[in-house]
């Protein structure tokens, strides 16, 4: 691996210098990502190692729906058309279930969704997508699954070996939680229609989230039963080989069955570098909502307390939508809505939990954002250098839903980073579909639908490190020795890192040093900087 890693970045070791970044300042103004007639929405972001970003959604022209995506390279520049790249205009319903888009560490942009192009039910569909726009698994990308039941809300990721990893629902005769995995070039390599790995007969998984972990495989989390009212939506998980098997024994890791979670809540999951998976969400089992964490290891033993451990003890209050992200130290850090019993007034609180679920922000977590009438969306959180960091839609009381977006940078013993919570966009509209995700050297960026334009629009909107809006914040991550150049020096410091299997050769943070990390760097390399 190293000689043949020491020649491809012998060949490719010239001078590349350093230029800035073109991301607005302003957070009256933001990116745009698509500004177009008619409503685009359900966006969806996924950030290359190179810094540049992905986003798609869904636009609803007069014609028909269609899926389209836009690339901005690492100076927020769009790539395609301002209209958007149109990946499908297959035939669509009208009303459009979640999706999937994420990018690879090629810098490509994996997504999957469902369309009615097949006939009239819902079939699951991947697409693979160069930098340039080139429909790496054909025009009409792979189809995922063939067959006359219902199946929504896919989720699509890149596993260790380079692979594609794809989870869906399917409701009907064949009811249940599918997988598939996709070589490099698209080929299936489950059976056709994809394999079920959770639900029995009588039951209906639903609201799923996957992360990879390890060298091949996958862990993913679902609510076990979603058919009514009823049902045991119960929080279950379990770890899954490339062959679709199951590795903590035949049956799912219970991780709440203490109550049940609202009909349409979908947990959150995620994992830490050394392949330990974290899952939150809120539940109503002392008779008011609550949120709760549970910690697994990588052999799905709960490490919190059974069912979770509750995020505060606070009285007369409520825990809702939690956000997670790992502290510097590998702690969770869960940013939560905090409400009265009305849901009137809330704030914005902060929890951390050590190895064990202990808390260690006080029984009541810490406030961020003051307990008034003011809403405050559902967070998203990420992690950042120092921290954690989470954004959200503060508008001026309920009933108004035209606000603006925040983050907040919060240090390990809860608090602020920076002076107070930083404005994003302080364009008054109406504001959705958030996302946040890291963006390399404790860079984030943003992407939301917005109505400033009366028409539903998409922004996005890069932090740096330093807490600034637009360009500028973001070392270089391939001048690994910091002098203003991307030459042969720095792929001798990659290399000897490389051997020694040391940080610095870690470019994904998985923990891992492989083929990853090279191909990342090379990718890096060959491009240059922002």
């Amino acid at each position: 691996m190293k000689q043949f890693v020491s020649a491809a970045l012998c060949v490719m070791a010239s001078s590349v210098s350093l230029v800035g970044a073109q991301w607005t300042s302003d957070p009256a103004v933001n990116t745009p990502v698509v500004a177009a007639s008619f409503n685009q929405d359900v966006f969806k972001l996924g950030v290359a190692p190179d810094g540049s970003s992905w986003v798609g959604w869904y636009d609803f022209q007069p014609g028909g729906v269609q899926v389209r995506v836009q690339r901005l390279d690492a100076d927020g520049n769009q790539t395609f058309d301002p209209a958007g790249l149109v990946v499908s205009a297959n035939p669509q319903n009208t009303s459009v279930t979640d999706w999937d888009l994420r990018a690879d560490a090629s810098g490509n942009c994996m997504l999957a969704f469902n369309d009615i192009r097949a006939g009239g039910d819902l079939d699951i569909y991947a697409y693979l997508i160069s930098p340039t726009g080139t429909m790496l698994w054909g025009a009409n990308g792979v189809t995922i699954s063939d067959n006359t039941d219902f199946e929504a809300d896919p989720r699509i990721i890149q596993n260790g070996a380079g692979e594609y990893v794809v989870i869906w629902s399917r409701s009907g005769t064949g009811r249940g939680l599918y997988m598939q995995r996709l070589a490099a070039d698209g080929t299936p390599q489950l059976a056709a229609g994809g394999l079920k790995i959770a639900g029995v007969s009588t039951e209906s998984p639903a609201f799923h989230e996957v992360v990879a972990v390890g060298s091949s495989d996958v862990v993913v989390s679902w609510v076990r039963d979603t058919t009514s009212f009823a049902s045991p939506r119960h929080v279950f998980a379990q770890r899954f080989n490339e062959s679709g098997q199951p590795q903590w024994g035949s049956d799912p890791v219970i991780v709440m069955n203490a109550t049940v979670v609202p009909i349409a809540h979908r947990p959150r999951l995620i994992a830490d570098a050394n392949n330990q998976t974290v899952i939150a969400w809120h539940d109503t089992r002392t008779g008011s909502f609550r949120a709760y964490v549970q910690r697994l290891d990588i052999s799905g033993n709960s490490l919190f307390p059974s069912n979770g451990r509750s995020v505060s003890n606070e009285a007369n209050r409520l825990q809702l939508d939690p956000a997670i992200a790992l502290a510097p130290s590998g702690d969770v850090m869960i940013f939560y809505r905090n409400l009265d019993s009305a849901q009137s007034q809330q704030s914005i609180n902060v929890q951390r939990l050590d190895s064990v679920g202990d808390r260690l922000l006080g029984e009541s977590g810490i406030e961020l954002l003051p307990f008034n009438n003011q809403f405050k969306s559902p967070p998203r959180a990420a992690r950042i250098n120092g921290g954690v960091a989470a954004i959200l839609d503060r508008q001026p009381d309920f009933g108004n839903p035209n606000g603006v977006l925040e983050l907040l940078r919060v240090a390990p013993n809860g608090s602020f980073i920076d002076a107070g919570p930083i404005s994003v966009s302080t364009a008054t509209s109406q504001k959705g579909r958030l996302n946040l995700a890291e963006a390399g050297g404790g860079a984030l960026i943003a992407a939301w639908s917005d109505t400033r334009n009366g028409d539903i629009d998409g922004y996005a909107q890069r932090i740096n490190a330093d807490g600034s809006l637009g360009s500028g914040g973001t070392p270089c991550i391939v001048d690994l020795n910091g002098d203003g150049e991307v030459n042969f020096f720095d792929v001798q410091i990659f290399l000897a890192a490389f051997s020694a299997q040391q940080p610095p050769a870690d470019f994904n943070g998985d923990g891992e040093y492989n083929f990853f990390d090279v191909q990342i760097f090379l990718q890096a390399f060959s491009n240059g900087c922002p």
